[in-house]
């Protein structure tokens, strides 16, 4: 009996390994591509790209043959990707449903890649027994950087900005390398050196280009200058008047705008040199300036800062009480007539005020780390408060100045729970805060709820008042000390009453 399970036993082994995935080795990453059909380049590239999905699924924990392998795909694919890309350029004044079928895989392939890179970069850096990848860190991050920015160019092929989101993983991938201290790494890509320094500066300047009203054949042929370019200009922290015309919050969603004289020097603000840039680009288009030749128009756009951001601040001052922190502004934001206690109120002088956020001036110094939640009132027996951020702090002149940014001008506190039968903590009802857009243009409103209660895709049901509203949670976008703001999508809305 012994020998017949240590029979049956082997036979499973032998059969795991034979099922096991493509994708646990080089070699068995080479022998997957030697099966991949050779009917066509659509054909091939479709089988890669299925690859990549399959690949991102395993959610395998990373380790250097696994790398390896992707390596081996990746090397099989871009050459693959190229001609995709030449051809669906080439179909853009023909065969409407070919181009689309082509950027749309694409599009994936770029995509995929990017989230396997991520992926790669996030276990080497979070778990302690992926030592062994430690030293290829410039490597993901590098790739994952790079293969965001083609994603993000895409979505220009199809005229729509890349989302805020799209731009929150950029920024906060290039802060991550920037502090590990390898952002100026040489990484070699597909034959040409870069590193992620080079590749987070393009994804900016191809968001001040901002190019939805160009044909798909002249927003590669700038993307192409970009890339070719081997003086592009890079980020730094410290800023120098005369120098410097360009300026990226690493803290929001969104890219990079002009500097109109504000040269201030940040934790999470990084500076561009682009006049050289600019220069560089007019030299380009021999032709009369008044003709517009793509270069020079796109020189223009750049100079003017692309889409630029309200940073003009107006002077304003005057008290405003502030409740600081979750607990306090779930109080204040109750209702009058359901709250059981009014919350510590703190007395801020403001300083300035505009379109993205507020100044103030503190009589004395306070633990406030960035990411701090606040709600401001300048009438708090009116119910009235805007939610902010804080995103920087610093003395100046004997004067404790904090700047936050708005996240809703009408947050409401709202009760969430899940499905009846739903288990664990999210199964209790929590409060949250809902934040309705800050402005018609974003077009998109978040939630704040407690971490316990957060599942990537889980859904949920959110009572205001008498509406009953059904929503999907989306990506997390931020978190702020145990709470974090997610997007959302509502699936459907009922009167409480007929809910229940």
């Amino acid at each position: 009996m012994t020998d017949l399970f240590e029979m049956l036993s082997s036979i499973a082994q032998r059969r795991k390994a034979e099922v096991g995935s493509p994708f646990a080795s080089p070699k068995a990453a080479e022998k997957w591509l030697k099966t991949l059909p050779a009917d066509s380049d659509y054909d091939v590239h479709h089988a890669l790209v299925e690859g990549l999905e399959r690949f991102n699924a395993e959610n395998e924990t990373a380790t250097v043959n696994r790398m390896k392998a992707l390596l081996k795909i990746e090397a099989a694919g871009l050459p693959m990707q190229m001609r995709i890309v030449e051809q669906y350029v080439r179909n853009q004044a023909t065969f409407r449903l070919a181009r689309q079928a082509l950027w749309r895989e694409s599009w994936a392939f770029w995509s995929l890649l990017a989230e396997a890179w991520m992926k790669m970069l996030k276990q080497a850096r979070r778990n302690p027994a992926s030592a062994e990848l430690k030293p290829f860190l410039a490597e993901m991050a590098t790739r994952a950087l790079r293969y965001t920015g083609l994603a993000m160019r895409w979505d220009y092929h199809q005229t729509r900005s890349p989302h805020g989101s799209a731009w929150q993983r950029v920024h906060r991938l290039y802060r991550l390398v920037e502090r590990d201290g390898y952002a100026t790494q040489d990484v070699l890509i597909n034959a040409r050196v870069t590193h992620c320094a080079r590749e987070y500066a393009q994804v900016v300047l191809m968001g001040l280009v901002h190019p939805l009203g160009y044909r798909v054949q002249e927003i590669e042929a700038v993307a192409q200058i970009f890339e070719g370019h081997a003086a592009l200009p890079l980020p730094v922290l410290v800023p120098q008047r005369g120098v410097h015309t360009h300026v990226a919050d690493l803290s929001l969603s969104e890219g990079a705008s002009v500097l109109d004289g504000a040269c201030i020097q940040g934790r999470r603000l990084r500076y561009f040199a682009l006049g050289p840039m600019i220069d560089y680009l007019r030299s380009l288009d021999p032709t009369d300036e008044a003709e517009g030749g793509l270069t020079r128009q796109v020189a223009s756009l750049i100079e003017r800062g692309g889409m630029r951001r309200g940073l003009q601040r107006t002077h304003r001052f005057g008290r405003v009480w502030v409740a600081s922190g979750m607990a306090n502004i779930l109080a204040a934001l109750a209702l009058p007539e359901t709250a059981s206690v009014r919350p510590p109120l703190e007395p801020w002088m403001l300083r300035d005020e505009s379109a993205e956020g507020m100044g103030f001036a503190l009589p004395a110094a306070q633990s406030l780390p960035h990411g701090r939640l606040v709600a401001v009132s300048w009438d708090p027996s009116e119910n009235a408060w805007q939610l902010l951020a804080i995103r920087w702090t610093r003395q100046e002149e004997g004067h404790h100045l904090v700047g936050a940014q708005f996240l809703s001008r009408h947050p409401k506190r709202v009760e969430i729970f899940s499905e009846a039968n739903a288990a664990g903590p999210a199964g209790d009802k929590a409060w949250a805060v809902f934040l309705p857009m800050v402005n018609a243009e974003q077009g998109v409103s978040n939630l704040l709820l407690p971490q316990a209660h957060y599942q990537p895709g889980a859904q949920l049901s959110l009572r205001d008042g008498d509406l009953l509203y059904r929503l999907r949670l989306g990506e997390v976008l931020e978190s702020h000390e145990g709470w974090l703001r997610v997007g959302m999508d509502v699936l459907g809305r009922e009167q409480y009453a007929v809910a229940a």
